[in-house]
């Protein structure tokens, strides 16, 4: 079970900030509610993370080459700097370790 954690922990890290709650997005309009914490066990927490981690897949990366990929990173820190420079604040963002 340690390995399993372990994996996880490291897949979990791997999805930007941006689409950390994409499992309660694409599920509320399906009726889903979220999770109350009495229902949380490990297992379905780890099952839950896993299918957040395919819905980023899905929509962030699925049929794109590792160049169009680099592009996109790119173009987002790009735009991140020219935030930067115009005067806006530069926002905090947790350490994520990059997919490609």
């Amino acid at each position: 079970d340690r390995n399993a954690l372990k994996d996880n922990q490291q897949l979990v890290r791997s999805i930007p900030a941006d689409n950390k709650q994409s499992l309660k997005a694409h599920l509320k309009p399906l009726g889903f509610t979220g999770y109350k914490v009495s229902e949380l066990t490990p297992n379905l927490t780890r099952r839950a993370q896993c299918s957040n981690w395919l819905l980023y897949y899905r929509e962030e990366l699925f049929g794109l080459s590792v160049d169009e990929l680099r592009e996109r990173r790119r173009l987002k820190e790009a735009e991140e700097k020219a935030a930067l420079a115009s005067g806006g604040e530069q926002k905090w963002s947790p350490p994520v370790k990059e997919v490609f």
